[in-house]
């Protein structure tokens, strides 16, 4: 990780992929639900026990937890930005299309 945002970024995404609150998180890791917020958005690091809470609260490991996927950075990536650009403009129905186009580039 190379921000503290990078983390808060990991937990809310693994969170919302769980389909679960952040009261929920925080019980299931012995926290405070507004520590979790705080986390999310980027306002406060996490400690290694903290870590250590959060990995066991989504029953992963902290090395999992901490795994910084660089493919997933689009900032430094100008290509992926101008794609992702063009894609908001796009309604849903567009987007789907779009959507299975690459899919037929990618399942080659």
């Amino acid at each position: 990780m190379t921000k503290k945002s990078d983390i808060g970024l990991k937990v809310k995404k693994m969170r919302a992929e769980m389909g679960i609150s952040q009261e929920e998180l925080a019980y299931r890791c012995g926290m405070q639900p507004s520590h979790i917020g705080q986390i999310e958005r980027g306002q406060k690091s996490p400690t290694l026990v903290t870590l250590e809470k959060l990995a066991f609260g989504f029953d992963t490991t902290v090395s999992e937890l901490t795994d910084y996927d660089k493919s997933s950075d689009l900032s430094e990536d100008k290509t992926m930005n101008k794609i992702v650009s063009y894609l908001y403009k796009l309604n849903e129905k567009e987007k789907n299309q779009v959507l299975s186009i690459v899919k037929t580039f990618v399942e080659k």
